[in-house]
């Protein structure tokens, strides 16, 4: 008659769980420090009074994140290179060579920067969009 009264019905549904020894032994442990009359009633608290998390493993956002550190990587080499490029136009190229080299590589230093923004922005859209917090 309790459980009628307190569950809105008599229960009608069992589900049978297997556990080994450390597992049981725990689970008894618990059971006792809780101070609950019945085994049943301490299942149903532990299931639907106490808070717990789902966590589930996004295939496609791991993915994402992995193209994405593939990204950052390529965009420190390119950083490695520049400083070189830069150093051997200064020391090998003359100051009118080295003024038409280092606008062509100042142009594409500003297209990395913008496509490093795009990224940036399409980051921040992935995660509102598709990773809850």
């Amino acid at each position: 008659m309790r459980n009628e009264n307190r569950h809105g019905g008599s229960p009608s549904y069992r589900y049978y769980v297997r556990l080994n020894e450390k597992d049981n032994s725990r689970f008894l442990d618990l059971y006792e420090k809780s101070g609950i009359g019945n085994k049943s009633e301490f299942i149903r608290r532990r299931l639907f009074l106490t808070p717990f998390r789902v966590i589930t493993h996004d295939k496609s956002a791991a993915d994402y994140y992995t193209r994405l550190t593939h990204i950052h990587a390529q965009i420190r080499k390119v950083g490695v290179l520049y400083n070189q490029a830069v150093r051997s136009i200064n020391t090998y190229h003359s100051v009118k060579t080295a003024a038409v080299l280092l606008q062509k590589l100042e142009q594409y230093t500003e297209e990395l920067h913008a496509l490093l923004e795009e990224t940036n922005r399409l980051t921040k859209a992935f995660e509102e969009r598709w990773l809850p917090r």
